[in-house]
């Protein structure tokens, strides 16, 4: 049981904001991972190398601006976006070679 005259009780509605905002950080990385399945399908249908150093300098930039835009430390918004790429990459890599082990 809480004790709602407790200080932290207090902090209560916020958590619970907080939840809701990372549940729907989860969704948002979920769908942006199955949109990168498809990617990687793509690519390997159609020869495509599956590192594209552009695309990536592209994102990076394009976020850390965005971020910086919005209050986020650039720094914070480039290793966030370094992770995000990176788990990406290893997505699109075991779907490459999954496809090109049963051709």
């Amino acid at each position: 049981m809480t004790d709602t005259s407790s200080p932290n009780a207090s902090l209560l509605p916020f958590r619970n904001l907080i939840n809701k905002l990372d549940n729907q950080l989860l969704e948002i990385l979920s769908q942006r991972f199955s949109v990168c399945a498809e990617v990687a399908r793509h690519k390997n249908k159609h020869g495509i190398a599956m590192m594209q150093p552009d695309r990536v300098a592209e994102v990076k930039a394009r976020c850390a601006k965005i971020g910086a835009e919005r209050g986020l430390r650039r720094e914070f918004t480039e290793v966030l976006y370094a992770l995000i790429i990176g788990e990406a990459c290893r997505l699109e890599t075991t779907i490459i070679d999954q496809q090109k082990a049963v051709s």
